[in-house]
C-alpha cells in the first residue's frame, strides 16, 4: 500500500477510480494530520424563484462538512492512497458552499464531469504526460427580473400626476406641486381640500396616512420633479382678468359720463331757450353783453411778509385810511401775545407805513371797524375787548364780560354807530352802547330756543333797505344762521328774529351792503365738498310781523378738505357781476367764480400756503384789489377785466 501511494500518478493502477469525485461524489477526504481548511464559498446569491431558508442550509452544510472530515480520518488510517488531490478537495468545498443547482445546471455539471473523467483517464494512461488542472469555480448569476411595461409606465406617471385627482400638477398656480412632512407629493389645491375635508384630529397624508396638517404643506422647487410649466398661462390669465376689470371700470365711467352729458345737454337746451326768449323780448341785452364779452382774472402784484412766526388769522380794510389791519404774533418780547399790524402800501395809499399795536395774549379771531373807520376792536378769545383809535393809535376804552363769556366775534352797527355787538363762545350776543360801557343794553341767546348753543363765529350788520326799514344784524353760528331786524328807528329792545332756511356746518359769512348779497361758506361733509351759497334776504309777510328767508341765487362747489376755519369773500365788480373767491385746500389753489358764468371756475391760481382770510380793497383810481392772508404772509392781487372778442 505504501508503494502504491508513493508511486507517481501515471504509474497508479487503472482499477482505481479515475477521480475522487467518482468514488465519493458528494464527500471530501483529508489526511489525518492535515489542517482543516477554511471553507470559502462563493458570494451569496439570491434566487427569487426559490424559497430557501439559508439559515437552515448553512447548518446542514456545516454538519455535512464535519461528517466528511470524520470519514476522511477513518479512511486515511486504512488506506492513505484514497486521499484526493487538493484541487478536487477545493472543488468539493466550493460545491458545498454554493447554493443547490437547478435541474438544468445539474445536467450541465454531469456532462462536464463525464468529459473531465475521460480526459483524466487519457492523461494518466499516457506516459510522460503532466496533468494540468485548472481551478474551477462555479458562480451562478441570477436571472434579471424584467420590469413589466405597466409598472414602468406607472413609475413614470408618479413624477407627473397627483395621487388624489390623477391630474398633472404644475409649477405655479393652485395645482402646483407640494409635499407633506412624509415626503409624498400632491397638487396644492387637492391636498388642501383633502386636509380641510377631514377633522383636525384625523387629518393625515393621502398616501401613507401619516398625521399631517395644513402647515406641513411645503412648496417643491426641485429640478427632478416633472411638472408642466404653466407660468405663461397664469400670467395671461391674470392679464385677462386685469383687462376685464379695466374694461368694467371704463364702462362704468362711460355710463356716468353719458348721464352727465345728458344733463349738460338739457341745461344747454334750457339756456338756448332763455337766450332766444331774451332776444325776442329785447330784455337783458346789457346782461347778455356782459355774459359774452367780459372775463375777470387775478394777477398778483405784491407778496408781503407779515412776521417770521405763524400767527395771522383775520384782517379788515379801512377804506377811509387806505389801510389794512392784520392780526399777527407779537414781535415784542416785552409784550408777548398778539398784535394788529397797520399796513399801508405805496401802490394803494401812496405811502408805505407799518405800525404794530399790541391787543392781547390770545389769538385774534375777528376785527371790526366802526362807520367812520376811526375806531376798531378785536375779539381775542378773552372776556375783555379793547377799543383803539386809528387816528392816535392808542387804547380808548375796554368792555369786560362775565368770567364764562369768551368773545369770538365783534361788529359795529351801520345804522346806529354807537352800538357794538359781541358774540361769545356759548352762542350769546351782547349789545353795548360805547358811550356807556358799564352795562350791556341787551343780550340775545341766539339759537337757544332750538337747542343750538354753539359758538358765534361772525356778526354782520345789515343796513336799511326797502324790505328792512330799520336795519338789523345777521348772526352766523357753527350750526345755524339767524337774522335780527329792528322794529323801530332808535330802540334796540323791540327786535324780531328768525333762523334762515339753510342748514349745515358753517365756516364763514359775509354781507355786502352795496349789492345786498349774503355769502355763506359751508364746511365739507363725508363725500360732499364744501359749498359757497350766494343769496339775498327776502321778507315774507305773516300776521303781525315779517319773516325773513334766504333766497339762494348761486351755489359753488369748493374743496373736499378743510382742516381750519377759512373765510371766503365776494367782490362786487358792477351792477350784475359778482366775483366769489375761496381757497381750495384739496387742490391748493385760489379759485374764483363769477355770477355771469354760473358754477364754472373763472380761474384757479396755485397757492401752497393755506389762506385763512380774504377781503377786497379799492385803489386810488377805482381799481379793485383782492388780498389773501396766510399764516405769516399776505398777497395782493389786482382784478383785471378782459373784454372778449366776438
Amino acid at each position: 500500500m505504501d508503494s502504491a501511494s508513493d508511486a507517481p500518478p501515471e504509474e497508479r493502477s487503472t482499477d482505481e477510480p479515475s477521480s475522487f469525485s467518482e468514488a465519493i461524489p458528494n464527500d471530501a477526504l483529508l489526511p489525518p494530520n492535515a489542517e482543516t481548511p477554511a471553507i470559502v464559498g462563493s458570494p451569496e446569491v439570491f434566487y427569487p424563484h426559490e424559497q430557501l431558508d439559508w439559515n437552515v442550509g448553512a447548518e446542514m452544510d456545516n454538519l455535512q462538512a464535519n461528517m466528511v472530515i470524520d470519514l476522511a480520518r477513518i479512511q486515511g488510517e486504512s488506506n492513505h492512497s484514497m486521499i484526493p488531490p487538493i484541487d478536487e478537495f477545493e472543488d468539493v468545498l466550493v460545491r458545498l458552499a454554493s447554493p443547490p443547482p437547478t435541474e438544468q445546471q445539474a445536467q450541465g455539471d454531469a456532462a462536464e464531469q463525464s468529459m473531465a473523467r475521460s480526459t483524466r483517464s487519457s492523461t494518466r494512461s499516457t506516459p510522460g504526460s503532466t496533468p494540468k488542472r485548472k481551478k474551477r469555480k462555479r458562480t451562478v448569476t441570477p436571472a434579471k427580473a424584467s420590469t413589466p411595461p405597466a409598472r414602468k409606465q406607472e413609475d413614470d406617471d408618479d413624477g407627473l400626476i397627483c395621487s388624489i385627482c390623477f391630474a398633472e400638477w404644475t409649477m405655479t398656480g393652485d395645482h402646483r406641486v407640494v409635499s407633506l412632512k412624509c415626503g409624498h407629493l400632491f397638487g396644492m389645491s387637492c391636498i388642501k381640500r383633502w386636509l380641510q375635508d377631514n377633522p383636525v384630529a384625523s387629518r393625515s397624508c393621502a398616501t401613507c396616512k401619516a398625521k399631517a396638517k395644513l402647515t406641513d404643506i411645503r412648496f417643491i422647487y426641485g429640478r427632478a420633479v416633472k411638472a408642466i410649466d404653466n407660468t405663461r398661462e397664469v400670467e395671461l390669465t391674470q392679464e385677462l382678468e386685469s383687462e376685464k376689470t379695466i374694461s368694467h371700470q371704463l364702462k362704468l365711467k362711460l355710463h356716468v359720463m353719458s348721464q352727465q352729458l345728458s344733463e349738460v345737454q338739457m341745461q344747454l337746451a334750457q339756456c338756448e331757450r332763455r337766450l332766444e326768449e331774451m332776444k325776442q323780448t329785447g330784455m337783458g341785452q346789457e346782461s347778455q353783453q356782459r355774459l359774452l364779452h367780459y372775463n375777470y382774472m387775478l394777477m398778483m402784484e405784491k407778496n408781503v411778509l407779515i412776521g417770521q412766526e405763524a400767527g395771522c388769522r383775520a384782517m379788515v380794510w379801512a377804506n377811509n385810511h387806505k389801510m389794512l389791519l392784520i392780526s399777527q404774533k407779537s414781535t415784542q418780547p416785552l409784550f408777548p401775545g398778539y398784535a394788529i399790524r397797520l399796513l399801508q402800501l405805496p401802490s394803494i395809499s401812496g405811502r408805505a407805513t407799518q405800525t404794530v399795536i399790541h391787543v392781547g395774549t390770545k389769538c385774534v379771531r375777528d376785527i371790526a371797524l366802526d362807520v367812520t373807520d376811526n375806531l376798531f376792536t378785536c375779539a381775542t378769545m378773552e372776556r375783555t375787548v379793547k377799543f383803539y383809535s386809528l387816528v392816535t393809535r392808542t387804547l380808548q376804552f375796554s368792555i369786560s364780560l362775565d368770567q364764562e363769556s369768551i368773545i369770538w366775534a365783534c361788529a359795529f352797527d351801520r345804522v346806529r354807530p354807537y352800538i357794538v355787538y359781541l358774540g361769545t363762545q356759548r352762542g350769546m350776543v351782547y349789545v353795548y352802547d360805547i358811550r356807556e360801557t358799564t352795562n350791556f343794553l341787551h343780550v340775545f341767546p341766539v339759537g337757544h330756543i332750538l337747542g343750538d348753543q354753539t359758538a358765534v363765529i361772525k356778526i354782520c350788520p345789515v343796513e336799511v333797505t326797502a324790505t328792512i326799514p330799520y336795519g338789523g344784524f345777521l348772526v352766523c353760528k357753527l350750526k345755524s344762521i339767524w337774522f335780527y331786524d329792528y322794529k323801530t328807528a332808535e330802540g334796540v329792545d323791540d327786535v324780531g328774529f328768525n333762523p334762515l332756511n339753510i342748514s349745515g356746518t358753517f365756516s364763514s359769512m359775509s354781507y355786502n351792503p352795496d349789492s345786498g348779497m349774503l355769502l355763506i361758506g359751508i364746511r365739507p361733509m363725508p363725500n360732499v365738498p364744501s359749498t359757497l351759497v350766494l343769496g339775498t334776504l327776502v321778507a315774507k309777510a305773516v300776521p303781525g310781523t315779517d319773516v325773513f328767508s334766504l333766497q339762494i341765487l348761486h351755489k359753488f362747489e369748493g374743496s373736499r378738505v378743510q382742516t381750519v376755519m377759512q373765510r371766503c369773500a365776494q367782490v362786487l365788480l358792477n351792477n350784475t357781476d359778482t366775483l366769489v373767491v375761496a381757497y381750495l385746500e384739496d387742490s391748493k389753489t385760489l379759485a374764483t367764480w363769477c355770477t355771469n358764468k354760473g358754477s364754472t371756475y373763472m380761474q384757479q391760481l396755485p397757492l401752497t400756503e393755506t389762506v385763512l382770510d380774504i377781503c377786497s380793497i379799492s385803489g386810488p383810481h377805482g381799481e379793485t384789489y383782492l388780498v389773501t392772508l396766510s399764516y405769516n404772509r399776505c398777497r395782493i392781487f389786482k382784478v383785471i377785466t378782459d373784454r372778449l372778442n366776438n
